[in-house]
């Protein structure tokens, strides 16, 4: 799928890097965060820390989509060690709209693998409404020169993706 590059052109991260000129320059790991209240969430940022080093090996820039204003985002990203990360603040989640990420029903919200998962993390849950929609799915997309080379839809926001093997190109 080929991305507007003019849409692109005015999305600015918190560092006013357009996405545009980002793709351009290398590929982008855009990654589409739930509301960070989500314990789901929380996890993705904690397993991005633990990637980061890899993905800077193989030359793929991060750059996270969040729901919250841009402070929380920066809250956020620095308390799970990706403070240097580049963010889009996107409170009315034109962009999710934009990349076709939908927001999950009853069976992806409260389906036994979203309970399951739940129970199993470590991070716990503080849910606060300046944190954005419950119901907004995730989703990661692989970018390069405008072109979303794969990505990663999420079915419930208990998926847990292989970060390294979506770097490599090898799920879709």
């Amino acid at each position: 799928m080929t991305l507007d590059l003019d849409l692109l052109e005015v999305i600015f991260t918190n560092e006013g890097n357009d996405l545009r000129t980002l793709t351009e320059n290398k590929t982008v790991m855009l990654v589409f965060l739930r509301q960070f209240g989500c314990i789901f969430c929380r996890e993705t940022l904690d397993d991005f820390s633990n990637v980061k080093a890899d993905l800077d090996k193989r030359n793929i820039k991060l750059v996270f989509v969040h729901m919250s204003e841009e402070k929380y985002g920066d809250e956020y990203l620095e308390k799970f060690g990706l403070a240097g990360e580049e963010h889009v603040s996107d409170p009315d989640m034109s962009l999710y709209e934009y990349f076709g990420l939908k927001k999950g029903g009853f069976r992806e919200l409260y389906g036994l693998k979203m309970w399951s998962r739940f129970i199993k993390l470590k991070h716990g849950n503080e849910h606060k409404p300046e944190f954005g929609s419950i119901r907004q799915m995730p989703g990661i997309f692989l970018i390069q020169k405008g072109k979303i080379i794969t990505s990663f839809i999420h079915k419930t926001p208990a998926d847990r993706p292989d970060y390294l093997a979506i770097a490599d190109c090898k799920c879709k």
